[in-house]
């Protein structure tokens, strides 16, 4: 009898000591889970961006331009802070048209950045020759 007793005077604050060192893991791995869902967001909204932007620069008679400045317009009304320092590049051949945004996503874990960079190339609408 007097080894259990003994054996649960080793063991009070046992529980206490386990919480401290698996708390700050639980933290950690709570805030990557947030910081991916922020990135994945960041990233779906520069892939639609660039779509919608795409499909102004490659219509018929439009120009590289259109599309960038529709693309800036949409990631200005979409953004609300999700994607921060955006660069966005557009051009446009005879035979194909292509947006790229890059941006980075906001960081909640400190020190660390998350970069995202989207490129969507479409071939030019044109009229063929009869």
């Amino acid at each position: 009898m007097t080894s259990r007793a003994s054996r649960r005077q080793r063991d009070r604050g046992a529980a206490s000591v386990e919480l401290l060192l698996a708390l700050p893991l639980l933290g950690l791995l709570l805030m990557a889970a947030v910081q991916f869902a922020l990135w994945q967001h960041a990233s779906h909204m520069a892939q639609a961006a660039a779509n919608e932007g795409m499909q102004i620069a490659r219509a018929y008679n439009s120009s590289a331009a259109a599309g960038r400045s529709d693309t800036e317009a949409l990631l200005r009304d979409l953004s609300g802070g999700a994607l921060s320092g955006t660069t966005v590049s557009a051009s446009r051949s005879a035979t194909a048209a292509t947006i790229t945004i890059t941006g980075h996503a906001p960081a909640v874990i400190p020190g660390l950045t998350f970069p995202i960079r989207v490129t969507v190339t479409a071939p030019v609408e044109r009229i063929p020759p009869s």
